[in-house]
């Protein structure tokens, strides 16, 4: 992936790549992987103070510039950090990471924005310190210095529980990620993590319905503007992802009524509901739409492309379908790709009656071997937190590395840092079943509530439409069923497309076969995988590919 190396302490001899752009200073070596598309908003500098770098795009530079009106890049984060150390980073709104070396202290903070959107994984053994965005960088350094790696049998059961990782895990023992948020500082040679920013502090206190709607409608339209505006900044052309659900449609449609134009795409089964009405929105507002059909699912054979992206975080299929459609269109003209991403979630997706401060299993068959740290559930103040945290920084931003595998950053008014606070401190009873998303959409963008939702089947205009929606849901389900038509249920209908593609299965039993044997020496790994795989469905079936290949790529000891 792009973005920052950082070597403390290598030995002499080590081998790294100086393909990219590389700093030496006393005991560090720091290489930059970068892509070209919004470098103004990237640094990799240095002066008799500082290193500096920040990998991404940030939104809001240019507000910063104006308001310490310094215009120089490097000089505005110099001062920052003079002034408030790394607690700076909570001023920058966008999709980065960075670091900065402190010459005269002789210390490094390295630091992942506040929704985890891009990857950094850290480790240490005796006085070395390795940071980088890349997973393989990491392991080809610990392999060179005769480091022995081995399989995270812990986050494993995770994976194939909660179809991604938990906390801070990889699926490499002693390898960990920067979650959202968060940052290391090292000195000398002690490497600690730390907090610059949480979500994890936030009271319920809006209580009005009145205040919550209000309230959101300004923070989108100030996050929204924000997205559109860089692009126009670089004198890039619009791109945004349209479905059957609201989110897209949110992002698409009062980004038009502000003047912003989107070429439009989707991506799904050939004929499903996301297709139907995502051609029918972007038809209206007269925007350039391509469709891209996914029938078939060809795209599951990708098991190694994909595991190459997202290093073994998350279960290989959960964005594959999003690879799949990108490789098929040039997006050099394009800046941002614009979506609606966790509107649904963050506007009532994570409440329940339960009030269950858990996740939601992908998987329940190895639930039970599943061990989570007992101070998890009181690490959250409630069970929005959790899932904000394990599902969408740990699940849901897969879709994020597709994207920057592209050469561009993924973006949404919904993960806006100020919008998810407003969303957090609104009480839970106003958002049981999306109730406030529907009213603050009926009260400032009525247009939105012209075409169907694509999860109940209805316009988005009652809230009893989705409790109606559960009984017509289980009707079309039974009919599709008994007329052999499971393709017509989803976009991605994955266990139609497993039965009826048999190169697709073909593949999966394939690579299952030739490589299950390298869990031989834990026995009891050895036969969870092939349960799961034998008895599981396809999405249960990709989890354990996962692992396999995880462990077949990186050689990890089981």
């Amino acid at each position: 992936m792009y973005g920052f190396s950082i070597y403390i302490n290598l030995p002499q001899h080590s081998k790294v790549d100086f393909l990219a752009n590389a700093i030496q200073f006393e005991n560090y070596t720091i290489t930059y992987a970068k892509f070209d598309k919004f470098n103004d908003d990237k640094i990799f500098s240095q002066n008799t103070d500082y290193i500096i770098g920040i990998d991404g795009v940030v939104l809001n530079l240019q507000a910063l510039k104006n308001q310490y009106a310094i215009s120089d890049y490097f000089k505005l984060i110099s001062n920052l950090f003079k002034k408030e150390g790394i607690a700076f980073a909570s001023k920058l709104k966008g999709e980065f990471t960075g670091f900065i070396v402190d010459k005269k202290d002789r210390k490094l903070y390295y630091f992942n924005n506040k929704t985890a959107t891009k990857q950094v994984f850290y480790t240490q053994f005796n006085d070395v310190i390795l940071i980088s965005s890349s997973l393989e960088k990491i392991i080809d350094i610990q392999n060179e210095l005769e480091i022995k790696n081995s399989l995270n049998i812990n986050a494993t059961y995770n994976l194939l529980t909660y179809g991604a990782m938990i906390e801070n895990q990889t699926l490499v023992n002693g390898i960990y990620k920067l979650n959202a948020g968060e940052y290391v500082i090292v000195k000398d040679a002690s490497l600690k993590l730390n907090t610059y920013f949480t979500f994890n502090n936030i009271d319920y206190s809006i209580y009005n319905k009145k205040e919550a709607i209000d309230k959101l409608n300004e923070s989108f339209l100030v996050a929204l503007n924000l997205e559109y505006q860089k692009d126009e900044t670089y004198n890039y052309n619009h791109l945004a992802t349209l479905s059957g659900g609201l989110d897209s449609r949110m992002n698409v449609m009062i980004a038009d009524s502000l003047g912003f134009k989107n070429d439009t795409f989707c991506f799904s089964q050939s004929g499903y509901l996301d297709e139907k009405i995502a051609r029918s929105i972007a038809q209206d507002l007269e925007l350039p739409f391509s469709f891209t059909a996914l029938d078939g699912g060809d795209y599951m054979a990708s098991l190694q492309e994909m595991v190459a992206i997202n290093n073994g975080l998350q279960f290989y299929l959960g964005s594959a379908h999003f690879n799949f459609a990108l490789k098929k269109m040039d997006l050099s003209n394009y800046g941002l790709m614009h979506t609606g991403q966790i509107g649904d979630g963050i506007l009532g997706g994570f409440v329940t009656k339960e009030k269950r401060i858990n996740s939601k299993f992908i998987s329940k068959k190895l639930a039970h071997k599943t061990i989570l740290d007992k101070t998890i559930s009181t690490k959250y103040s409630n069970e929005e937190v959790f899932k904000l945290y394990q599902r969408v920084f740990n699940l849901t931003n897969y879709g994020s590395y597709v994207v920057e595998q592209h050469k561009t950053y993924i973006v949404s008014p919904f993960m806006d840092d100020d919008f998810i606070k407003i969303a957090l401190s609104i009480d839970p009873k106003l958002k049981f079943q999306q109730q406030i998303y529907i009213d603050w959409i009926k009260k400032y963008h009525p247009n939105v509530n012209k075409y169907t939702w694509e999860k109940t089947g209805f316009r988005p205009n009652k809230n009893w439409k989705n409790d109606l929606s559960r009984y017509t849901k289980k009707i079309k389900k039974e009919y599709y069923k008994a007329t052999h038509k499971t393709y017509k249920l989803s976009m991605t209908p994955l266990d139609y497309w497993y039965a009826n593609n048999e190169k697709a299965s073909l593949f999966y039993i394939t690579f299952f076969n030739d490589n299950l044997s390298l869990f031989s020496t834990n026995k009891e790994l050895y036969n969870d995988l092939r349960l799961l795989f034998t008895t599981g469905n396809t999405v249960e079936k990709s989890m354990v590919l996962t692992v396999l290949e995880m462990v077949r790529k990186f050689k990890l000891v089981v």
